[in-house]
């Protein structure tokens, strides 16, 4: 085999993303993955079921997210629009500490309407 497919190979084995090997395509169910990595960062649902992405935490980092909230107005009385920053996981404690892990590379699994693992998209 000549050199550089042996290289090819080596550099896509080194970044590949490695998949969670406990979880079992239709058999690990959604409770089991929330039990072990916590709550997801984001989930999308939709009529199959849904997709729950999951991402590294660095310690002490934190999401924030900025969402558009409602003022009193001044004097006039009309109300005014104003992005807030939230920490949605604000009062949750350390993610990534005590019993939940986090995955060492973002991925998304997706569940079936039953909550059964269906997929792992890297």
């Amino acid at each position: 085999m000549p050199i550089g497919v042996l290289l090819l190979i080596a550099a896509c084995a080194a970044t590949a993303p490695e998949q969670p090997d406990w979880i079992r395509i239709g058999i690990t169910t959604k409770d089991e993955v929330i039990q072990r990595y916590g709550s997801p960062d984001l989930v999308i649902m939709s009529p199959e079921g849904e997709t729950a992405t999951y991402r590294p935490r660095n310690p002490g980092q934190s999401p924030s997210v900025a969402v558009p909230t409602i003022q009193p107005g001044g004097s006039l009385g009309a109300p005014t629009t104003k992005m807030q920053e939230i920490n949605p996981r604000a009062g949750v404690g350390s993610v990534g500490a005590g019993t939940h892990d986090r995955p060492a590379q973002e991925f998304r699994i997706r569940y079936d309407r039953q909550g059964i693992v269906q997929e792992i998209i890297q």
